[in-house]
């Protein structure tokens, strides 16, 4: 073996490319990344996997309003995913129907102190959270919510239907081996799926035959707005960057590379990037690191921006309706899984390389104009949105998935 391919002339390589302190977390990520991720305990940490089917055995209730209940990963902070799923618990309870949350997992929470959580960090549901034990209560409607939780749900049989709420395809998620077939495997099931858009519908439709109703986005209001001072940095060009390096489907590597090639022909332009810790990497051009923000100082910030990449790998997420709601004009990446809703109208959009994502961002900001057109179409666009309606599409697709008529409204 020669000195460049050991151990330490690995480590020296990193360093010498990256800088000390750098060098030392790449080596350190790519030793745990070999080392820390064999499984060490299969079965006990996977023995759910070999949950019993039992098939929905109850009938549905007679009357107009439903017993639902979710199954949910977690009750943590700061998820979109769980952001969506107790927005349309609170809007469901205001509609009369009976829900109750269980979280699933040996890390999860459950009870008072999980319900506080979500009332603090989500919305003020009056719904139960209960740590699922493998026993529920009855229910017209059983949500799983994630691939794990889609487990817990096909152990459950005390329930009139069983639904699937598929926010993106997991299985993408992991490099092609066993979680990748554990969540495919989620999509035979027969359970009735109800998707974030049209594109995850129609792959689950079109690759594993699951039937599916599909419910759009829509931004919070309350939250985002384009009123107030946009705080434009004098006559610099502002970029925001959703720099979620944790999160492979976010393109990190794609969009810094992006950013550098803007930052090389225009080098006046600021940057801003949002999800990541100040000095957790290193940067080729000068960057503002805001970390993770609360909704609360979000919508100032979007103000203050002319243009933000948001990349987006398997499902689109919300922020590119919550850019726009505050006048900030969104550049992304084309796609099916981004022109299910985004479309050139509203959006500045690239294929996936760092070139032509480049070319969209100085487009825009070369030209005000144009920024200004797509900036007042986007507006437009997400104001004609409303997560009320997107809701009784979920509401509509349990009626749909338990062959019952809905109540007239």
């Amino acid at each position: 073996m020669s000195w460049r391919d050991s151990h330490l002339g690995k480590i020296w390589l990193s360093i010498s490319t990256h800088g000390l302190r750098a060098g030392l977390q790449d080596a350190a990520a790519r030793w745990a990344n070999k080392h820390l991720s064999i499984p060490e305990n299969v079965y006990r940490d996977y023995s759910w996997v070999l949950n019993e089917d039992r098939p929905a055995a109850l009938p549905a209730s007679s009357g107009e309003s439903l017993r639902i209940n979710w199954l949910v990963p977690s009750v943590a902070a700061n998820s979109g995913g769980l952001f969506n799923i107790f927005r349309a618990v609170q809007v469901l309870e205001g509609r009369g129907h009976k829900q109750r949350i269980y979280t699933v997992g040996e890390r999860t929470i459950g009870g008072e102190q999980a319900q506080e959580s979500v009332r603090k960090h989500y919305f003020p549901i009056k719904s139960k959270v209960e740590l699922f034990n493998g026993v529920v209560d009855d229910s017209d409607v059983l949500v799983a919510t994630s691939w794990i939780t889609a487990y817990a749900a096909r152990s459950v049989g005390n329930t009139a239907g069983k639904f699937y709420l598929v926010q993106d395809l997991e299985h993408l998620f992991y490099p092609p081996g066993s979680l990748a077939e554990f969540t495919k495997h989620t999509y035979q099931w027969n359970f009735y799926g109800i998707t974030a858009g049209t594109w995850i519908a129609e792959v689950l439709q079109e690759e594993f035959g699951m039937k599916c109703s599909s419910f759009s986005f829509s931004y919070d209001r309350g939250s985002y707005s384009k009123d107030g001072n946009r705080l434009l940095p004098g006559a610099r060009k502002r970029v925001l960057f959703y720099a979620r390096a944790t999160s492979a489907r976010r393109g990190f590597e794609l969009g810094i590379l992006a950013l550098y090639l803007v930052s090389k022909r225009m080098p006046e332009t600021e940057f801003v990037l949002v999800g990541l810790p100040r000095g957790s990497v290193h940067m080729p051009f000068p960057a503002l690191f805001l970390g993770m923000l609360p909704a609360s100082d979000l919508a100032a910030l979007y103000r203050s921006c002319d243009v933000a990449l948001v990349l987006s790998h398997t499902n689109l997420s919300l922020l590119p309706l919550e850019l726009m709601a505050c006048g900030c004009a969104v550049v992304s990446n084309s796609g099916p899984n981004v022109e299910w809703l985004l479309s050139e109208d509203v959006a500045q959009l690239a294929e996936s390389t760092p070139s032509a994502l480049a070319d969209a961002i100085l487009k825009l900001l070369r030209d005000e104009p144009l920024r200004s057109r797509k900036a007042e179409a986007a507006l437009r666009f997400v104001e004609g949105t409303h997560w009320d309606s997107e809701i009784k599409a979920i509401e509509a697709a349990f009626y749909r998935g338990l062959n019952v008529s809905a109540p007239v409204a």
